[in-house]
């Protein structure tokens, strides 16, 4: 399965506000899927859990919104250190 589009979804700091936009899907407009993907890493970015769990460094915005380490060499590391 394909990830994200890595185009249709951005954080914003609107004067001290965190702001998540999305766009919505070019052919039907629809905007379910990426909705809720857009109010899941909002709801991960106000609580401050939106970085990676090895380096610390803040998720890039195209990863899942499940996503708990920024790239593939974290995720490794991570469960060699375990």
């Amino acid at each position: 399965m394909p990830g994200p589009d890595p185009n249709t979804l951005w954080i914003e700091d609107c004067g001290g506000r965190l702001v998540v936009n999305f766009q919505a899907y070019f052919w039907t407009g629809n905007v379910g899927n990426r909705k809720a993907r857009a109010s899941a890493i909002l709801r991960r970015v106000q609580s401050g859990d939106w970085h990676c769990r090895w380096c610390r460094d803040d998720l890039p915005e195209w990863r899942r919104a499940d996503a708990l380490y920024c790239c593939e060499g974290c995720r490794k590391r991570a469960r060699r250190k375990r």
